[in-house]
């Protein structure tokens, strides 16, 4: 017999797939959009001491421009709308602002926006002089950013500020940025403040509950998290504060790896979030009519059937899935400090939901010396995952796509 053995990794990869193949490629294969748009039952719950009741499925307006699957939103009953002042350089903004005018529905819904300002990832703290490709951290520059949200989205306030993708507590509790919300709060621009992280999660929602001046917190949650038991006691903690939790991130991407077409059963991963009863609210991004009838379709049952977990266990042990852990141990294996967390991040931006303009602002972000240019000028890469993500390929799949580290920050 002349068969090829298959090592370890090959077996899980070859029969994860094989499985997810059968089961959940199947179910995915017949969705289609549904005559009826309103829905019949919305289970809501209560983000904290903000007192608003927001349905389990809100719209990640991160990735659509699509002002026709916004207006489908609000029929179907969707209150809560989240983007940021960089979404689609400002389409994001834009288009909610344009069809909540159109419809008249802005006392009826909620709308969130995130600021972002200059840091140095090394030592994970804002900047707040010198020159930077993202606005520096200071309360003028936030006023400025807030007044051009504003503007785009037609209103006079925002529902919840985001203080946005903090990367340690020193960032969550820095004064100038924190004192610049409250103040703006106090002007009535923002009903209420709070934060956005993808890193070092459980730590981060406790500082930002410690701080005493946020109203919510916007984390990355899913079940391929390795932390989620941690961070499932750090939302209990934020909740006898009173502080909300609203959970993005939660499919862990959209296919398990490029090299598969088999999708994350969306629904099972909606579920296994919600299963956590301190997540006020999900941020799925939605493109389609489907996938917004599917993700609403939880509504009828939160409950994880034993298939459904089951198929979750099997998609978290793929091997080089789609969705990065940010655990940053990888920076330390280049020698030349790369922040691979972050091209990783623009990989599952533009493989994972095919979103090209977030993979080029996620990758303009860095600076010069520590993105993607650097790995142009290197023969070979070392850098290393601790969880099997392939690198280098991916950066060289990057590369062949064509984004650049060249595009300034607006």
């Amino acid at each position: 017999m002349n068969e090829k053995k298959l090592d370890r990794r090959e077996f899980i990869e070859k029969s994860t797939l094989g499985m997810l193949t059968t089961s959940l490629g199947l179910q995915l294969a017949g969705i289609s959009c549904s005559k009826k748009s309103s829905s019949s039952r919305m289970i809501t719950r209560t983000l904290g001491r903000t007192k608003l009741r927001i349905p389990v499925v809100s719209f990640g307006v991160m990735n659509s421009d699509n002002p026709q699957l916004l207006k489908k939103a609000v029929d179907m009953g969707i209150v809560y709308f989240d983007t940021a002042h960089g979404y689609l350089r400002g389409k994001s903004e834009q288009v909610i602002g344009e069809v909540v005018s159109e419809l008249g529905v802005r006392d009826k819904v909620i709308i969130g926006t995130k600021m972002r300002f200059a840091r140095d990832r090394e030592k994970q703290v804002f900047l707040t002089e010198g020159s930077a490709r993202e606005p520096l951290a200071s309360e003028s520059n936030l006023r400025s950013q807030l007044e051009v949200s504003l503007e785009r989205l037609q209103t006079d306030y925002v529902d919840i500020l985001y203080l946005h993708s903090c990367l340690s507590t020193a960032m969550v509790t820095f004064e100038p940025l924190m004192n610049a919300l409250r103040k703006v709060k106090e002007e009535g621009k923002t009903r209420f403040i709070g934060i956005s992280t993808h890193q070092d999660v459980p730590e981060l929602i406790r500082a930002a509950v410690d701080a005493g001046v946020y109203d919510v917190i916007e984390i990355a949650y899913n079940y391929m998290d390795e932390h989620k038991e941690e961070i499932r006691e750090a939302n209990r903690y934020a909740a006898e504060h009173g502080v909300g939790i609203v959970a993005m991130k939660v499919m862990g991407g959209n296919r398990l790896n490029r090299n598969s077409d088999v999708q994350i059963n969306h629904k099972a991963a909606l579920k296994w979030v919600l299963s956590d009863e301190n997540v006020c609210t999900t941020i799925p991004g939605m493109t389609t009519f489907d996938q917004m009838d599917l993700n609403m379709s939880v509504m009828q049952d939160l409950s994880l059937t034993e298939d459904e977990a089951r198929e979750l266990e099997v998609a978290s042990m793929v091997p080089d899935r789609i969705y990065c852990q940010n655990c940053r141990t990888c920076i330390k294996t280049c020698p030349h400090r790369v922040e691979v967390p972050n091209l990783m991040r623009s990989y599952m931006y533009a493989e994972g939901y095919g979103n090209r303009i977030q993979a080029e602002r996620t990758i303009a972000e860095l600076p010069l010396d520590r993105g993607i240019e650097v790995c142009r000028s290197c023969d070979s890469c070392s850098a290393a995952c601790r969880t099997g993500l392939k690198i280098s390929q991916r950066i060289r799949r990057l590369m062949v796509l064509g984004f650049s580290g060249t595009e300034m920050i607006s």
